[in-house]
């Protein structure tokens, strides 16, 4: 018989996967993963009645959480035209499991465009801005003194399996905007106003929770060139943050998403979400564990509900194994 199990579908070294998996397999939720650089010896079938079989082992996925799942990772051992159909049969099947699952995490990424005219829809300010493909011939048409250049999707590309090429954001004044990014001419990015503000929140919504995390710097490059000097410290969102949050959450159905917010004036300015947004790197350097715990709460309470078991114990599993220790005190073994 199938064995019901949660599902990672990711890369290896994924920390916050490596994480989950071992917590959830703890408290005694069974978890598979397929890692998109870890392919070459997987046999898989996936039959109509939802069961996936990986190298001869038949189960059936309660809770399938897509993350960092790219085929740009997979080794190169084919002609070329066989390995594109390789990489897109792989991601199609990666997208289409979400079918087979009771539940999926990850699967619903709005872009930029959509998130920018969602939020406006439902009243939350977002930073005046469009998307171009000259963003120094578009600055007439947004006048400012500063501006945000992004990529339009992920900022990164991977050209070989496990080298990454960086494209941050880059504030920068309008005499600085021809090449910006460095990016092929003609290359579409969002070009919008810099805000001035008072405080930024990375912000964390993982099923019921929201967790927010509040971000210091000196310099408004530091978040992405001197990353050793921004302090992250974990902090309440003011409750215009957590209540936009809920709303885009509810209109796209999000079981997981990273937020960044600004606070400008005491208003509530939204920047983006990133539905496969990692919180390693904020945990540890705010020495919590907070979403960690909330993602395992999640992921198993989805599980049990799934498999139809009562809900959590009396005595919190996760906390009594660990789980509620900060970073630097499980490194430690405490």
């Amino acid at each position: 018989m199938a064995e019901r199990c949660v599902l990672l579908l990711t890369r290896r070294g994924d920390r916050e996967a490596a994480e989950l998996d071992s917590l959830l397999r703890r408290v005694g939720v069974p978890v598979r993963r397929l890692d998109a650089d870890g392919l070459e010896c997987v046999e898989a079938t996936c039959e109509p009645d939802g069961t996936l079989t990986v190298n001869g082992r038949p189960f059936t996925p309660t809770v399938t959480w897509l993350r960092h799942f790219s085929m740009r990772a997979a080794p190169n051992s084919r002609p070329a035209d066989g390995h594109m159909l390789y990489q897109d049969s792989w991601a199609a099947l990666a997208d289409q499991l979400s079918l087979i699952s009771a539940t999926t995490i990850g699967g619903t990424d709005p872009g930029q465009l959509r998130q920018r005219a969602q939020a406006a829809a439902l009243g939350v300010r977002i930073p005046r801005g469009l998307v171009t493909t000259d963003p120094a011939a578009a600055a007439e048409r947004l006048p400012g003194r500063r501006y945000v250049v992004k990529v339009l999707d992920r900022h990164f590309v991977e050209p070989e399996p496990g080298r990454f090429a960086w494209f941050l954001p880059q504030v920068l004044e309008e005499p600085q905007l021809d090449g910006a990014l460095g990016l092929p001419p003609g290359t579409p990015v969002v070009l919008q106003e810099y805000v001035d503000h008072e405080a930024e929140f990375r912000v964390y919504l993982i099923g019921s929770d929201v967790l927010a995390f509040e971000v210091v710097k000196e310099d408004p490059r530091d978040i992405w060139d001197r990353a050793d000097r921004v302090r992250i410290r974990p902090a309440a969102a003011p409750p215009a943050v957590t209540e936009a949050v809920r709303a885009l959450a509810r209109v796209w159905e999000l079981r997981y998403g990273a937020f960044d917010f600004l606070v400008s004036r005491g208003e509530a300015v939204f920047l983006e979400m990133n539905a496969h947004g990692d919180w390693d790197w904020f945990e540890r350097k705010s020495g919590v564990d907070v979403v960690t715990r909330a993602a395992a709460r999640t992921v198993r309470d989805l599980h049990w509900a799934a498999v139809g078991r009562p809900g959590p114990p009396r005595i919190d599993l996760l906390a009594f194994l660990g789980a509620g220790s900060s970073p630097a005190a499980r490194a430690a073994g405490t």
